[in-house]
């Protein structure tokens, strides 16, 4: 993990990987056992959210991922383009809204 910080859930470490070009990951924290990586080219650097059994992945390039929290695979519910501008921060999640701050300011995102 170059810049990206993991979530732990149980005893499963979700997070982003700089092999490959960005592998996002699940790992058994309690034995090191790699549960699955993605392929790769997901980019440098994502903030992982987690939140009621998914996963709010938001890449650097502006790509909000949900995923289902998943030790078995990489389990994608949808990609969203969240802005034109650079991300680097985490984003929020509060119920069912979603704080998303890019270059130039905030946005909110409802997922009604």
């Amino acid at each position: 993990m170059y810049m990206s910080s993991p979530v732990l859930d149980g005893d499963y470490l979700f997070g982003m990987s700089d092999k490959r070009k960005g592998q996002f990951f699940c790992l058994n924290a309690a034995t090191r056992k790699v549960a699955w990586v993605t392929e790769g080219r997901e980019g440098s650097n994502a903030a992982i959210v987690s939140a009621e059994g998914v996963l709010f992945i938001l890449t650097d390039d502006a790509k909000l991922i949900a995923a289902r929290k998943n030790a078995s695979r990489f389990e994608l519910i949808k990609t969203y383009l969240v802005s034109d501008s650079q991300t680097l921060a985490h984003p929020v999640v509060s119920g069912r809204q979603i704080i998303i701050k890019d270059s130039e300011g905030l946005a909110l995102w409802s997922l009604d």
